[in-house]
């Protein structure tokens, strides 16, 4: 290794660190200090302090920094500190995006720093008594030292995937599980490309390795924020508008629009308070998913606003119509209102409309659907 070596180690890592650092800087300054984000930052920082270090460990291989004893094992100490604290801090902004309850406990946080607590104690005792366990004389890194570097923040990172894992297995939504894969993604990646620089190639596998699925992420992460309703996690009404204006009328091809809307969902606030009023919508949203997920007809869901929402339907089969759907939805809600034991009726109107022909348009398809929506209402004595 020589100066070459060094040069291209070094912008590697001053280009992954130029990334993250505008990604921690954006997200710290749009953030709204959600518990999730603050676990996400604190990664970031850590996985920023490792590539600095990293590099530096890159000018003594590389000769361009003395290769003095104290500095190697210095540097080496720092990368797995540095290691070991941000495969703890994916655990938690994983944990704390699935919701894992038990680790939301501080005595549950204390117990997983355990293991990277003791391995650190046990490297400075092991130094103390025996400087050249781990680092010979010469400033050789012994066969003990990667096993010990990658032991603690692998047990992090597994911890990590299986919680994803388990929250995938128990989530119904389509999205909410391809978010959670998203997520176990994180800490998959990291030991990836971890185990590849280490065992492959004496490159910067894992500093741009690491960087690019942040930024990956992140840009998924952003997308979501964009365009998904923070309560409901349905389509926000800027997708719809997007959405929307996709959609032409074409022969041979049926597009209908479908709106729905809680009954009495002033009456709910009103009388049982607004978090109640965010359970119904949250109930309502996971029945029109469910309702939704089990056809073979693509839909486009979203909330359009308060306590309204809209599902698009394009070439629906004989048994996945508006009307059957509307009555799949009414049943599954009859169910949850029973396993929730609301203590009101969680109930809808519908009304859907079709797009007629090449002047129609899909604002005016969705009009008549919420004029018959509103029909509906009056029928039932329900005011808007």
């Amino acid at each position: 290794m020589g100066i070459g070596y060094v040069i291209f180690y070094t912008e590697a890592s001053v280009i992954c660190i130029l990334i993250l650092s505008i990604l921690l800087i954006y997200d710290r300054i749009y953030s709204t200090l959600q518990e999730k984000q603050i676990w996400f930052n604190r990664a970031l920082i850590a996985l920023i302090l490792y590539f600095l270090s990293d590099a530096f460990w890159a000018a003594v291989l590389g000769g361009v920094l003395p290769g003095s004893r104290r500095l190697i094992v210095l540097l080496n100490f720092t990368n797995y500190v540095l290691l070991s604290v941000m495969a703890y801090e994916v655990l938690m902004f994983i944990a704390t995006s699935e919701q894992i309850t038990f680790l939301k406990k501080r005595k549950y946080r204390r117990l997983y720093l355990l293991p990277m607590a003791v391995s650190i104690l046990v490297i400075l005792i092991a130094y103390a008594v025996k400087p050249y366990f781990w680092i010979s004389e010469d400033g050789e890194l012994n066969k003990l030292y990667y096993p010990l570097m990658i032991s603690v923040p692998f047990i992090y990172l597994v911890n990590a995937v299986a919680f994803s894992l388990i929250t995938v297995r128990k989530t119904e939504s389509k999205d909410e599980k391809k978010q959670f894969w998203l997520l176990g993604m994180i800490p998959i990646g990291v030991m990836a490309f971890g185990i590849i620089q280490v065992a492959v190639l004496n490159a910067p596998t894992f500093c741009f390795g690491c960087t690019i699925m942040w930024l990956w992420f992140y840009i998924q992460n952003l997308h979501m924020m964009v365009s998904i309703d923070d309560l409901t996690r349905l389509n926000n009404r800027g997708q719809i508008n997007r959405y929307m204006d996709q959609i032409r009328y074409r022969e041979n091809a049926d597009v209908y629009i479908m709106m729905i809307d809680i009954d009495r969902f002033k009456q709910i606030n009103d009388t049982y308070g607004h978090t109640e009023g965010d359970r119904a919508l949250i109930l309502a949203s996971e029945a029109l998913m469910q309702t939704c997920e089990r056809m073979r007809t693509p839909v486009f869901l979203g909330r359009y606003g308060g306590d309204e929402f809209i599902a698009i339907f394009q070439n629906p089969e004989e048994n996945e119509t508006p009307e059957r759907t509307a009555e799949a939805l009414r049943s599954l809600l009859t169910e949850k209102q029973k396993e929730n034991r609301l203590p009101y009726d969680l109930e809808v109107s519908v009304g859907y409309d079709e797009l007629r022909d090449r002047n129609d348009t899909m604002h005016d398809c969705m009009i008549r659907a919420d004029e018959k929506l509103y029909a509906e209402k009056r029928a039932k004595n329900i005011e808007r």
